[in-house]
């Protein structure tokens, strides 16, 4: 409780300071200043109250305060950056004479509300195009294991798809779209398939569009950090409603050929260690030295994938940032924020997610549906 309170305070500070700036630059009018005052407090609050009344509020109404609501913290982001930095530049100009007299401090603050939106506004446009059209990333992988009578396999990988009020069924149908298109052998989720409710879920019957995903081999799936916040048993039972296999600390043996693990979340700290799930299907008599596939939501501990002699992990969460400069701090916390990496013989990509949390922007990232183009030896 006590994380949430700072972070509602660190909000409403922030507010508080960009709320002040606008003040500030518009007009003395008090009907100007009663309607500016009016549209930030709904900006302000709508995802708060979409929070707190999700349980209750129609779906559309929802998806309003949940579009106004995370607009907003995209928006937060970018204009509080540009206000530091031109508020810097001002008090520059206190010292070192360079703003041509005949600018104002009330025209200063002017220019820089309006020509601040203006530039958020710009970049946040770009940032949606980016976000709605997911690039289709290509990854040839070499496996110097026998895969029987498998020479190659083509497995289309998606993370962090958070299904719910934000990518409803439509959004659903445009992703299974893409996803079929691409023909695979077979089709892998590395979690957060639901986002925080499951209520938009069930209404919306979304398990109907997942059910059109199209693989010979079939779809898997690993738990994420997101099916337990949105309940555990909730999230299973709307996965049973699917024909996705889900391995929560398991693993598949897939046409006699490769194996497929699936690891629990690391927000269960009771998950099994990976090496007493490879050591488990290394007893088995079909066995015979083939190759695994991971899929971990979070990539934690990438140096277990190597020891354990996984060939492909596939892992999700990090969203690279998803608005920069996010994605600098990402970089920084995790060994791969994004992208591919080769430790011994293990191969590891983590995907940048094909949705996406909140804001529908994508800044100095992509959304991203990843094709492994895998050849077995």
């Amino acid at each position: 409780m006590s994380f949430f309170i700072i972070v509602f305070i660190v909000h409403t500070i922030i507010n508080a300071y960009i709320f002040y700036r606008g003040w500030r630059a518009f007009p003395k009018s008090p009907y100007v200043k009663v309607l500016y005052s009016a549209i930030f407090v709904i900006f302000y609050g709508s995802f708060a109250v979409m929070m707190l009344g999700r349980n209750h509020f129609p779906l559309e109404l929802q998806k309003i305060f949940y579009s106004l609501g995370t607009t907003w913290l995209a928006i937060m982001l970018y204009i509080t950056l540009y206000f530091v930095i031109t508020d810097l530049i001002l008090l520059a100009n206190k010292y070192i004479k360079f703003i041509p007299k005949t600018i104002t401090s009330k025209t200063y603050r002017r220019i820089q509300v309006f020509s601040g939106y203006a530039l958020v506004f710009a970049v946040l446009l770009i940032g949606n195009q980016k976000y709605n059209n997911p690039t289709i990333v290509q990854q040839d992988i070499v496996i110097n294991k026998s895969g029987h009578n498998l020479k190659q396999l083509k497995a289309v990988a998606v993370s962090d798809i958070h299904l719910g009020i934000n990518i409803d069924k439509g959004k659903l149908k445009k992703y299974v779209d893409i996803i079929n298109e691409q023909n695979p052998d077979i089709i892998l989720i590395a979690g957060d398939l639901i986002d925080n409710n499951l209520r938009p879920l069930w209404e919306e019957k979304m398990y109907e569009e997942l059910n059109n995903l199209k693989a010979p081999l079939g779809t898997y799936m690993c738990l994420g950090n997101h099916e337990y916040l949105s309940g555990l048993n909730e999230s299973l039972e709307f996965i049973k409603h699917t024909n996705i296999t889900l391995l929560k600390d398991s693993a598949a043996h897939i046409n006699n050929s490769f194996w497929i693990i699936g690891r629990d979340d690391k927000h269960n700290p009771e998950r099994l260690q990976l090496n007493q799930i490879t050591d488990s299907i290394k007893a088995t008599n079909d066995y015979n030295n083939q190759p695994i596939i991971l899929l971990d939501h979070q990539p934690y501990n990438l140096e277990q994938a190597e020891q354990s002699n996984i060939d492909l992990q596939f892992s999700g969460h990090t969203h690279h940032g998803q608005l920069w400069p996010l994605n600098l701090i990402v970089n920084k916390i995790y060994e791969v924020g994004h992208g591919y990496k080769q430790k011994g013989n293990t191969n590891i990509y983590v995907s940048s997610g094909l949705a996406l949390w909140g804001p529908e922007f994508r800044v100095g990232t992509q959304s991203e549906v990843v094709v492994f183009n895998i050849r077995l030896n």
